[in-house]
């Protein structure tokens, strides 16, 4: 009863329109489109597939949300005033685009290397960026939850996506075809995206809190109520922090020898962290009061 309570302390109104089936799709989309990014920068066409098949696996969650999923088709018809209707454009522009850019990969003839190949590259790139970004602009245009009224979201999803993408890439290594991966340079890049999204949500906090009343609500909640201990300890600790300090040891002080279980911790931690960032946003979205 305490926890319910001191959400409706100062007046305000916890959304309850998006539940876990919704926070999976965002967690899954976006580290879906991370990590088809991130291969084709490795060209690697497995990881690729990997990263659709996962998409593909957000997707079906978000349909199941629904009410009535046979009608998911009426999403598409609002796209210059919905980013909802927006991202739909966009996961099936990298679906389609995506498989095609991965076929010769995969063993289907046709020449990668062509003109239509360079085209279909771009449109899988712009298609995937704009995957994993979308959703920052579904929550950032919301002045009625203070707490996603932030240009940064976009920003923070987009890396989150990224860090997420080569974790789970890191641990599906051993199972895909191809040419070993080199984990140590994975993780090295992780370094960079880690502390990218520590200080990005940091930052995100720090303006916050000169924010409207339902914001600061929100910050209270995610360090000193409800929630401080899986932000703090999760999002922050576990899934930032923690990972950080390992791979600085590990990677750039000692023998620099990735062993795939302890690359495997690191994913995971990572994993974690992420997931409960979406998870704690999303739960943390406040109403502002109306007087």
């Amino acid at each position: 009863m305490a926890a319910r309570i001191d959400e409706f302390l100062i007046g305000v109104k916890p959304q309850r329109e998006w539940g876990w089936l919704v926070i999976s799709y965002l967690f899954l989309g976006g580290a879906g489109a991370g990590l088809f990014l991130i291969s084709l920068y490795m060209d690697h066409a497995w990881a690729g597939l990997l990263g659709l098949l996962v998409l593909v696996l957000g997707t079906l969650l978000l349909l199941l949300d629904l009410g009535r999923p046979e009608r998911f088709w009426r999403a598409f018809f609002r796209p210059w005033s919905s980013w909802i209707s927006r991202g739909c454009f966009f996961i099936t522009l990298m679906v389609l685009f995506g498989a095609l850019q991965i076929a010769p990969g995969l063993g289907f003839l046709w020449e990668s290397g062509s003109a239509l190949g360079s085209v279909i590259k771009a449109v899988s790139v712009a298609a995937a960026v704009l995957v994993m970004i979308y959703t920052g602009f579904v929550l950032s245009p919301s002045p009625a939850i203070p707490f996603w009224n932030s240009a940064l979201f976009p920003v923070i999803f987009f890396v989150y996506s990224l860090l997420a993408g080569i974790d789970i890439l890191i641990l599906a290594s051993p199972f895909l075809p191809g040419a070993p991966l080199d984990l140590v340079s994975l993780e090295r890049l992780q370094i960079y995206l880690a502390l990218a999204c520590l200080l990005l949500v940091l930052s995100h906090l720090s303006v916050m809190s000169s924010s409207a009343v339902a914001a600061r609500e929100s910050i209270r909640l995610l360090t000193r109520g409800r929630w401080g201990l899986l932000f703090l300890g999760g999002v922050i600790v576990a899934g930032l922090v923690v990972p950080l300090a390992l791979s600085w040891a590990v990677l750039w002080k000692s023998q620099a020898q990735a062993v795939f279980a302890f690359t495997v911790i690191l994913a995971l931690l990572r994993l974690f962290g992420d997931y409960l960032f979406r998870f704690l946003v999303i739960r943390v979205g406040l109403y502002d009061p109306l007087l």
